[in-house]
């Protein structure tokens, strides 16, 4: 690429680069994008992207490029260099370093940076910011040949790449800790219903793992992944309608209370419902007491008309019930539970997910393991 693009290749590489980084909505998609397409862009040899840890009001790192693994950790270092923050809050321009160890602002200070050995002889810094505050920091490496030199075209390249991509990068991030966030959220709700019934305390946690597992195994992408960890975590959020005195009852229920224990889909599904953008999370929770063969419930569905979600948490779920003690009946070894999923195999359970649980079963039987 010319290392002094003219004004409409500049706009091109704005557009493509815009265009990239604003296809996704995961931190580390859009990170790796970004680093790629700056790295590029500018002919630099490396490129490292910080977001501002506000726990700690320092920079972290949050991706890099172009660095060998052994230098990732040095590259860490950076987080705790202030003075690029510093400088770049002050100008409000990107900050141009082309020989780091004669630099006026640099030469003076003791620097993570030159104390390490890292290949960096040359970088330039631009701020991601955010109501008036440094919220990150894209920094580039090295200007290839034939110069060596980052020049005013590159700044005000880098400065305009900073300002397309920097509401990527953080709408990303807020993203990510709202996930984080509402994860927490929910994994505190789920354990709050497990504790109404003390013999399936983490329960909920347990058949998460077991269903992202069997899901893996699948090879489903990362958005089915989500809707089965979310609808995993919350299939039984339905019996905080249910009475305690059933749910803890310490002997075989009776038919009435069965026929209520069974209304739990229904509750959780009307819970789910209300939440924006659930049909996905809705199905599985409503479904994972549905059979292959059609006789489970509520909807006595059959085959795929059940949900993907529902048919994988119906086997996460069997599982955990068949290994749990409780008053009236000993938990089975993992060994038998396994055989019994394997025998509901195109009856009980679909076939595929059963093939999946066998196969991510025999790979990791740790994992399998409802004390771990």
């Amino acid at each position: 690429m010319n290392q002094h693009p003219h004004k409409y290749e500049a706009s091109k590489i704005l557009l493509d680069v815009s265009r990239a980084v604003n296809s996704s909505l995961d931190l580390e998609t859009v990170s790796e994008l970004v680093l790629k397409e700056s790295r590029k862009a500018l002919g630099a040899d490396h490129a490292s992207l910080f977001l501002m840890d506000e726990s700690v009001e320092r920079l972290a790192l949050a991706g890099a490029d172009g660095f060998s693994t052994d230098e990732i950790d040095n590259i860490k270092l950076i987080g705790s260099w202030e003075v690029i923050g510093s400088e770049l809050v002050k100008g409000k321009r990107p900050l141009v370093v082309n020989d780091i160890h004669k630099d006026a602002i640099f030469k003076n200070k003791k620097l993570p940076l030159s104390r390490e050995k890292l290949p960096v002889q040359s970088f330039m810094a631009a701020p991601l910011e955010k109501d008036g505050k440094v919220a990150g920091v894209l920094i580039v490496s090295n200007k290839k040949r034939p110069d060596n030199v980052f020049t005013k075209e590159d700044e005000d390249l880098l400065l305009a790449l900073s300002n397309h991509i920097g509401i990527a990068v953080l709408n990303a991030k807020l993203y990510r800790d709202l996930r984080s966030l509402f994860i927490s959220t929910v994994t505190a709700l789920t354990r709050a219903i497990d504790a109404k019934d003390a013999y399936t305390s983490g329960h909920s946690e347990r058949v998460m793992k077991y269903a992202v597992a069997i899901g893996r195994e699948m090879g489903l992408g990362e958005a089915m992944l989500e809707n089965i960890r979310l609808a995993s975590l919350l299939h039984d959020v339905g019996k905080i309608g249910i009475k305690e005195s059933i749910l803890m009852k310490p002997a075989k229920l009776l038919g009435y209370e069965r026929r209520q224990v069974k209304q739990h889909p229904g509750i959780g599904a009307r819970i789910i419902e209300s939440i924006d953008n659930s049909q996905k999370v809705f199905k599985g929770v409503l479904e994972h007491h549905e059979r292959w063969d059609g006789k489970g419930y509520p909807g006595r569905l059959k085959a795929e008309d059940i949900s993907l979600e529902g048919r994988v948490i119906a086997v996460a779920d069997a599982f955990d019930a068949l290994t749990t003690n409780r008053p009236y009946k000993k938990g089975l070894p993992r060994k038998k539970a396994f055989d019994v999923i394997k025998e509901g195999s195109s009856t009980q359970f679909d076939p595929q997910v059963v093939n999946a649980f066998i196969s991510s079963f025999l790979k990791d039987p740790e994992l399998w393991n409802s004390k771990s």
